[in-house]
């Protein structure tokens, strides 16, 4: 499969690259340079610089892919935000009706869709509950984004699938006692739920938009992960669950 990295140089995407590339052709973009490691890594992939607020870049990013991954984000700048988060991802889903490309991955926070009004009164919230991202110019733009997603989704023939991700660990800090907030995932696992969304066949997915929670199995439950691991057969290998466990 061809497919097409945006903002693929941040923290998350080189993990995303080391999974994919054994498997996929990949075009890696963003708007700054791929780590040396990266390029030293895998030097037959390609590698571009994509703005994907420029429209224009972003369709021609696009062109002979079989899939797209957006891992492009910006969390703080109010004019930045809004210009990566949603309009980026209006021309992501513009590039793919345009050429016809039929598997979409988008990414945010679990607070695109379970903001404060969840997250501080409910358990066991699943990722299908009514978008409430809040106020937060983080939540709001990509749940705008997300909203996008949907609507492309439903027009044309594409399949969307959204990983919400909070917390990421390298396996090395997953040790007893260290705690945190109750959505964590390792690296490792984060990628290989990408690689399980790239390559799930179409029919077993319920939808052309479907929304996941990522995370490794968090002992506390407040959000749940029964859905990827049912529909993606998303497996966490690192326990998240020491954090919480007493030290020895």
């Amino acid at each position: 499969m061809k497919i097409l990295l945006l903002g693929a140089n941040g923290y998350m995407g080189p993990h995303v690259v080391r999974k994919l590339a054994p498997r996929h052709r990949l075009r890696i973009t963003d708007i700054r340079p791929a780590p040396e490691e990266i390029r030293q890594a895998f030097p037959d992939q390609e590698y571009r610089d994509v703005d994907i607020t420029v429209r224009e870049q972003v369709f021609a990013a696009a062109e002979g892919m079989d899939a797209i991954v957006n891992l492009a984000v910006v969390r703080q700048d109010p004019v930045l935000a809004f210009r990566v988060n949603t309009l980026g991802c209006l021309y992501v889903m513009e590039a793919a009706a345009h050429f016809g490309i039929r598997r979409v991955i988008n990414t945010g926070p679990h607070f695109t869709v379970a903001g404060p009004s969840f997250e501080e009164f409910d358990f066991g919230i699943p990722p299908d509950v009514p978008p409430h991202p809040g106020v937060g110019l983080y939540p709001l733009s990509k749940s705008l984004g997300q909203e996008i997603c949907r609507l492309f989704a439903e027009r044309f023939d594409i399949y969307v699938i959204t990983l919400l991700f909070y917390i990421l660990r390298d396996k090395g800090e997953l040790r007893r006692g260290g705690g945190g907030i109750p959505f964590i995932v390792s690296w490792e696992d984060c990628a290989e739920a990408f690689r399980l969304a790239l390559e799930i066949e179409e029919a077993k997915l319920p939808s052309r938009c479907e929304v996941f929670f990522i995370h490794g199995r968090v002992p506390q439950g407040k959000f749940r992960v029964d859905k990827a691991e049912a529909i993606l057969g998303f497996r966490p290998q690192d326990d998240v669950s020491v954090l919480w466990r007493r030290p020895d």
